[in-house]
C-alpha cells in the first residue's frame, strides 16, 4: 500500500496559481483564421469540410445570443449565424 500524504509537498499548492486558466477575452475575428468568405452566405453542412481542411478541429456553430463556453481554442472556428441560419459572422477560438 502506498503513503499518500494528506497535503501537498512543502511549497506546492493544490490549487492551481492565480490566471493559470484565464484566457484572453474575446475571439480572434475571421480575417486572421479563414472563412471570411462565409460571412452573408447561408450555412451548409458543405461549408464544414473546407474549414476543416483549413487547420482547425473543430467548426463550432453558434446561433446569435446562444450561450457558449468561454475557453479560447486555437483549432476551433467558430460559426455565429441568424434565426434564419445565415453566417453573420466567424471568429477563431
Amino acid at each position: 500500500m502506498t503513503n499518500v500524504p494528506d497535503q501537498p509537498a512543502q511549497g506546492r499548492s493544490r490549487l492551481a496559481p492565480p490566471g493559470a486558466h484565464r484566457r484572453l477575452a474575446g475571439a480572434a475575428p475571421a480575417a486572421s483564421c479563414g472563412g471570411a468568405e462565409l460571412v452573408g452566405k447561408k450555412w451548409t453542412e458543405e461549408m464544414r469540410a473546407p474549414l476543416l481542411s483549413g487547420g482547425h478541429r473543430e467548426v463550432r456553430l453558434l446561433r446569435v445570443g446562444q450561450p457558449r463556453t468561454m475557453d479560447l481554442r486555437e483549432d476551433r472556428l467558430n460559426v455565429i449565424l441568424d434565426s434564419a441560419g445565415q453566417v453573420i459572422e466567424i471568429t477563431c477560438g
